[in-house]
């Protein structure tokens, strides 16, 4: 008798133990996700606000523009056009602001916020890639047109879930007329899809076109952790991030 009660007591505190282990190790799994989530969409909006010009927009792969003052090899002490100024302080750091150019070349000329050729060395300053390959996150940095991957950083491991959606802004001007089904949205199919004279799309599916993702005001990132490798998001999170220059470079 006290052989069959001692066995029934162990039995269902082995079972008790068990449950403690896998809630604990479940709490333990998701808090470790979490802190991972917030760490990797901090870096991820950080980056994101300082887009003025969106380049490539899939669902996983986001290339945009930035201005010189994020590179590395930004000297805020300097003085570009040799104007007595520092470049810190230069709203025009390399004097080009009043130059006529052909269409074509506009993007190297103008005030800091609208030029992408600071440094007057006939190359793009600053170009980033934000994307999903295999279960991690990475930003990639490309300065003066210098290759990709050698810049690279991890900025999400574990990812188990990585989504990026665009929209528009009826606020703006550019966008106003392309709001075809009325509901105060501009969704990709609606960049895509509304053609001239009220939009710019070509319908083929997605933002393939600079015309098209000149309508982007807002930049979606949703991802979960599977911190387990159970094949299931211990912890998901989505942002919107609004980059406040890029209206200022569509229109």
């Amino acid at each position: 008798m006290a052989m069959a009660i001692m066995g029934i007591v162990c039995v269902a505190f082995s079972s008790m133990l068990k449950y403690v282990m896998k809630s604990t190790t479940t709490v333990r799994v998701q808090g470790e996700a979490l802190e991972d989530s917030r760490q990797a969409l901090m870096k991820i909006e950080e980056v994101l606000v300082h887009a003025n010009e969106i380049r490539v927009a899939s669902a996983t792969c986001v290339e945009f523009a930035t201005d010189i003052d994020q590179s590395s090899l930004y000297d805020p002490g300097g003085d570009y056009d040799g104007d007595g100024i520092p470049n810190s302080q230069d709203g025009d750091r390399d004097g080009d602001a009043n130059l006529l150019v052909s269409a074509t070349a506009q993007w190297r000329v103008g005030f800091n916020l609208k030029d992408d050729d600071e440094d007057g060395d006939g190359m793009i300053d600053v170009a980033r890639r934000l994307y999903l390959s295999g279960k991690d996150v990475w930003l990639d940095t490309n300065l003066n047109e210098s290759s990709w991957t050698s810049r690279r950083q991890r900025i999400a491991t574990n990812v188990s879930t990585f989504t990026l959606t665009y929209f528009g802004n009826k606020a703006n001007d550019l966008g106003r007329n392309i709001d075809s089904d009325n509901d105060g949205i501009i969704t990709v199919r609606e960049m895509d899809w509304v053609q001239a004279p009220a939009g710019m799309g070509n319908r083929s599916g997605g933002l393939d076109s600079a015309n098209e993702r000149r309508y982007v005001a807002t930049i979606r990132t949703y991802f979960g952790m599977d911190r387990d490798h159970d094949g299931r998001n211990d912890f998901a999170v989505e942002a919107d991030v609004y980059p406040p220059l890029l209206p200022l470079k569509s229109r």
